[in-house]
């Protein structure tokens, strides 16, 4: 069996919501009035101004190209005062800094946390500037690329098979450049999250294993108006809410730098993980393994109609374990989205039985039983998918099992039909009726879209057991001659099937 394991600390840490009291409802209703049209003003005349005077001296320019140290520190200068400015328009009238930063040439690595909002990369860049290490889509972006030419700044594609080689030799080339004369520096959660938590590091700022310096960021208690995650109500209304506010406090505090061990030098992993619980006790938040890829399931889930929570399951922690990428885990979750017909992230017995319309009871139920390992009677998205590896290991031949099943099924014809389905069951003693049978080849037959209307084919029935395995191990305890889970999940696969024993 795949070892569970605990739950986060944080559910979810890509949901935010506003609750602000009415005082403070009534200080962004005044700021709509008068400060948001005097602000909107400035910062149309202001940021198109910057961005073209920084856009000229880079025309012919491509990141990581070597520019003329006068047109560099043009850029830098422009940027720097013009952030400042928009800054200022968004409520940061002054940024409080505490702690000491140390010199580029001692620690050239800062890693900042947590990144909740737009303005983050705009605090780094207009009061702590450093040359930024960055997704690969802000290098196509059209406003920022130029300051990131002028920057000296590291694009990195997470996409690329060979990023981690990459991303080492394009960080150790910056800090052996002799002429430099910034840190380099990372949000290395490298998305946004709503700050109630630090979740997993990318390893990308550690893969060189330089010392480096975090850098927090706290709003002290403020109300978070512009986070910008993946279920929130976005940038631009947030933008607008952070331009009604008069005053939003800022501290940004230079912890003291930290240098790996041996054994960190050769984990990134592990470096990033200790230097992430450092910055999480500074700050009073609890440290999750949640990556981005939870943050893209969350927003997933929300557009089947779950709750974003529900997809949010720590794939830091989870990943390893279930040995699944990506997309195989947005096809499970559009799996659960269907079984879970109430969409309140809490799978039931009676749930998954009308989703599979398997006729035998029983193994409906021993099935929920071994997903259901808290004996909560309801299975979330995590437990869902547990099952779902466990139940691949106790069907280790699923091919031959498929053409066994099949053939027993079609009766030497082409297609499944209803006397061929009750000869499956009759084979393992169970008795069904034909309206049954008739019922499980209907589901069969909507699974796969399947219009063949004298019943189920090879093909569909191949392809309705290869995404819906929970079918596989029904089959196989059929074709066994047994009703319910023979032995602990664990030793099923490894057991011979003469050998199994009923519970």
């Amino acid at each position: 069996m795949v070892r569970r394991l605990p739950d986060p600390a944080l559910k979810n840490p890509f949901k935010h919501r506003l609750n602000l009291s009415t005082l403070q409802i009534l200080e962004l209703v005044i700021g709509a009035v008068t400060l948001l049209p005097l602000r909107l003003l400035v910062l149309v005349i202001v940021w198109p101004l910057v961005w073209l005077t920084v856009i000229l001296p880079t025309i012919g320019c491509s990141v990581g190209s070597t520019m003329a140290p006068w047109p560099r520190m043009f850029i830098t200068t422009v940027t720097r005062f013009g952030v400042r400015v928009i800054l200022w328009l968004f409520g940061f009238l002054w940024v409080r800094t505490k702690g000491k930063r140390a010199s580029y040439k001692d620690i050239p690595v800062n890693v900042v946390g947590p990144h909740t909002m737009p303005f983050d990369g705009f605090f780094t860049g207009g009061v702590i500037f450093g040359s930024m290490l960055i997704c690969h889509e802000v290098e196509e972006s059209f406003f920022l690329r130029p300051i990131l030419i002028a920057t000296d700044g590291i694009s990195v594609n997470r996409s690329s098979a060979d990023t981690r080689a990459k991303v080492t030799e394009q960080v150790n080339e910056f800090l052996r450049n002799p002429n430099r004369r910034t840190h380099l520096m990372a949000f290395p959660e490298g998305t946004c999250g709503n700050g109630k938590a630090l979740f997993c590091f990318r390893r990308g700022a550690f893969l060189p294993g330089a010392p480096v310096q975090p850098i927090t960021l706290n709003s002290e208690g403020a109300p978070q108006l512009a986070i910008w995650t993946y279920d929130s109500f976005g940038a631009v209304v947030g933008c607008l809410l952070q331009l009604c506010r008069l005053y939003t406090p800022l501290e940004i505090q230079f912890l003291d730098p930290y240098f790996p061990s041996e054994a960190e030098k050769k984990d990134p992993m592990l470096y990033a993980n200790n230097v992430q619980a450092v910055m999480a006790r500074t700050l009073g938040l609890p440290h999750t393994q949640h990556t981005g890829d939870d943050g893209v399931l969350a927003y997933k889930a929300l557009s089947l109609g779950l709750d974003s929570g529900v997809a949010t399951i720590e794939l830091g922690l989870v990943k390893p374990a279930l040995g699944l990428n990506l997309d195989a885990l947005k096809e499970q979750l559009v799996r659960y989205a269907k079984f879970n017909t109430t969409k309140n992230g809490s799978l039931t017995l009676e749930e998954m039985a009308d989703y599979l319309a398997w006729p035998e009871d029983s193994h409906v139920e021993a099935l929920f039983r071994e997903y259901d390992t808290g004996k909560h009677d309801a299975l979330t998205y995590r437990d869902f998918l547990f099952g779902l590896v466990d139940m691949a290991r106790v069907v280790p031949d699923q091919d031959a099992l498929q053409s066994s099943a099949f053939e027993i099924m079609s009766r030497d014809s082409d297609t499944i039909k209803v006397e061929g389905v009750r000869a499956l069951f009759e084979k393992g003693g169970i008795n069904i009726s034909a309206d049954d049978a008739r019922d499980l080849i209907g589901r069969w037959m909507e699974l796969t879209k399947e219009e063949t209307p004298s019943g189920v084919t090879r093909d569909a029935f191949y392809d309705v057991m290869r995404n819906n395995p929970e079918y596989l191990v029904f089959v196989q305890w059929i074709q066994h001659g047994m009703h319910s889970f023979p032995v602990p999940i664990e030793t099923a696969a490894e057991d011979e099937p003469d050998k199994r024993k009923r519970r």
